[in-house]
């Protein structure tokens, strides 16, 4: 596994649990202060997996970094 994959961690959705709006809660804010993250997305079709990241500009959360298998 290269460096630039070694940040990421595979998506696993047993993680998430609740009705849809806790669920899109949990994906799409931040954890630290609740505002939207800004979430990217860049396709590995060679390696059929989807990479992702999350960041919130409005305070030092940092990255999250997620890997989706496409199949």
């Amino acid at each position: 596994m290269s460096e630039r994959d070694s940040n990421y961690e595979f998506e696993c959705l047993e993680k998430y649990y609740g009705n849809f709006d806790e669920v899109t809660k949990t994906i799409e804010d931040c954890p630290s202060c609740g505002k939207k993250l800004i979430i990217t997305h860049w396709a590995d079709a060679s390696n059929l997996v989807m990479e992702e990241s999350a960041k919130c500009v409005e305070c030092d959360f940092g990255q999250r970094k997620t890997l989706h298998a496409m199949n």
